[in-house]
Order: structure tokens, then sequence, then C-alpha cells
């Protein structure tokens, strides 16, 4: 298009703002003097040369070129972005409808062309908008102004032909969006209930409006499926743990209390620390049966077998220990005391 372009003719929109400089203060006064000064010709150093050359003034006035005129409209654009008080940003605004108009009279199909660079720019800024429909804050859209946003964000604007892009790139943002919080939130399934389905109805009817019902359901119902089996996982497997380990510990200590004794020792330390804390603590069930063992390998073999499930091995065991006059009582404190729960089953050393 600037190929085809004439000459612009910028002295009706240097007068305008000469006139408007005069008046105008502060902020709005500097933004139209800035642009003022775009609008004057700057010579190149070929120009200045051949001018001391001939002992002529450099060429000077105002720009006659269309890619120059358009250049200003990009430089006043970056203005309007950062510009404040409703005096600048009117001052502005007024500015480039004036360099506008006059790159609409020069430059053949320029508004063709800008149609589509703005068609651009709402796509863009629909995949940022996109990425915040499910947040919390108050930067998500209600669902009733969401449904609304893409209905208008699917009208064509301008000279642009046809529907535009704005609700599928609403849709990329929010599909996204999702995927972040899949990936960063992979093993938690109550996390990505809460960050996807959110509280009450607004993220289903947001997702509903996004990608229909019949996604946004398959969609929550995913989510629900997952957080029940995550409650039913915690309710069998670590409320099943807890109720084993203070049983075992009521029935040592007499109370339901979980203190760090013997069988943390053992956690920590292997038989060697359950021998440490059977020193300090001799008022344990668990000492005196622990000092029975008088063999390091019969220590070793006993923690081997209580952190295995086979009832031979531990039948061996027993009867391996009754030359060492460890009772059966004795030992089947032990047990109990060392299998308090899978997970500390899990953190037993296999060789001291």
């Amino acid at each position: 298009a600037l190929r085809d372009a004439a000459p612009v003719d910028a002295a009706p929109i240097a007068r305008y703002l000469d006139a408007e400089a005069q008046g105008l203060r502060g902020s709005a006064q500097q933004g139209i003097r800035k642009i003022r000064a775009m609008l004057d010709y700057v010579p190149t150093p070929d120009e200045i040369a051949r001018a001391r050359a001939t002992g002529q003034p450099p060429p000077g006035g105002l720009i006659t070129d269309a890619s120059t005129l358009l250049n200003t409209r990009h430089a006043i654009d970056d203005m309007l972005e950062t510009a404040e008080g409703t005096n600048n940003l009117n001052a502005l605004t007024t500015a480039r409808q004036a360099v506008d108009d006059e790159l609409a009279n020069t430059v053949p199909n320029i508004k063709e062309v800008d149609a589509k660079f703005a068609e651009l720019a709402r796509q863009k800024e629909a995949v940022q908008r996109g990425q915040t429909v499910l947040s919390s804050g108050r930067e998500a859209p209600r669902p009733n102004e969401l449904a609304s946003e893409v209905r208008q964000g699917a009208l064509p604007q301008g000279l642009q032909i046809g529907p535009s892009a704005v609700p599928l790139r609403l849709r990329e943002g929010a599909r996204a969006e999702i995927e972040r919080i899949v990936g960063t939130n992979a093993n938690d399934r109550v996390a990505l209930q809460r960050l996807i389905k959110g509280e009450g109805d607004w993220n289903r009817a947001r997702l509903s409006t996004l990608f229909g019902q019949d996604k946004a359901r398959a969609i929550i119902d995913l989510l629900d499926r997952e957080k029940l089996f995550t409650d039913t996982a915690d309710q069998v497997i670590r409320n099943s743990h807890t109720a084993a380990r203070q049983a075992a510990q009521q029935e040592l200590t007499g109370s339901g209390a979980e203190a760090f004794g013997v069988p943390q020792a053992f956690m920590a330390g292997g038989l060697r620390g359950a021998v440490r804390a059977a020193g300090v603590r001799g008022v344990d069930a668990v000492v005196e049966a622990l000092r029975g063992v008088k063999s390091e390998a019969s220590r070793t073999g006993m923690a081997r077998a209580l952190t295995s499930n086979d009832p031979a091995i531990l039948d061996a065991l027993l009867r391996a220990n009754r030359g060492s006059g460890v009772t059966g009582s004795e030992v089947d404190k032990v047990t109990r005391a060392l299998l308090l729960s899978a997970s500390q089953r899990s953190a037993i050393p296999q060789n001291q």
C-alpha cells in the first residue's frame, strides 16, 4: 500500500498542532509538541554534506513521505498506552485522528490493512483474556459477562468481513491455562478441582460458554471422580494407619498419645538407635523386649522379619529367639511397636 502512496500534506496537521500547543499546558502540551516535532523533515547526512558543499542550507520543511507519517501514527499509539490524565489522552487521540485521516487520503487500501492488524490485536487480547476466565480474582469475568464477550467478540469490526476469531482465541487461552494448572498440580487432585471447577457454579458456566455443555460436564465429572478417589484413598489408607498406630501405642503404654520412644528411635537409627533409646526410656514395655535380644545377628533378623508380611518368618523368628530368653509376649510387643504403619515400615533400614 505504501508503494502506491501519494506524497502526504502535513501542513494542515502542523498548523493544528501549533494552535493546540499554544493553549494546552502540562503533559498534554508536551505530548502535542513531541508530535509536532515528528512532522518536521530531518535531512540525511548526505543531504547535509551536499548542502555544505554548495553553500546552501540543508533541506527542511515538513515530511512528505507516507511511511514517515505512518511511523508517526505508531509513535502516537505508543504514547497513548502510557498517557495519563484526561486532557493528555484527548489531545493525543485528536492528533492521532488527524494523522490517520491524512494517511487514509494518500495511502490506498490502508484501512483494509489496518483492519487486519486490528483483528490480530483483538485475537491477542482474547488469548490473554481466556487465561483469566477460570481465576477467582477481580479480573475474572462473571458468567454472563463472558457470554457477552463471546457474542460480541464474534462480530466483525471496521472493514473486516466475516466473523472474528476472538471466541476461538478465548477458548485457546482457557485451554492453555487448564493445561498449565494440570501440569503444575498433576499429583494434587484436590487442587485440580479447586482451580478448575472452583467454588459454586461459575466455572461450570464459564466452561460451558467456551467449550459447550457436554465438554464442560465431562471435565467437571472427571474432576469429581478424581476427588472422590482421593477422599476414598485417604479414608481407607491413611485413616486406617492412624487407627493402627493409636491402638498399638495405647496397648503398649496405656495412653493414646504418640510419643518419641523406642519405635521412633528404630525408625531414625535402626536397631542400634532403638537400643540406645532403650537405655534412656527403661519404663517402656518394649525396652525389656529389645534388651532380651543379645545377638546383633538376631536383631538384624528381627528387623527384617518384622518389616515383612510373611507369618512363617515371624514364627521362625520366635522359635529362634526362644533360646535367648525372649518370651513370645515380649516379641509380640516389639512387633506391634515396629509395625505401626505401612509408611513407617518402608522407612526401616534393611541392614544395620
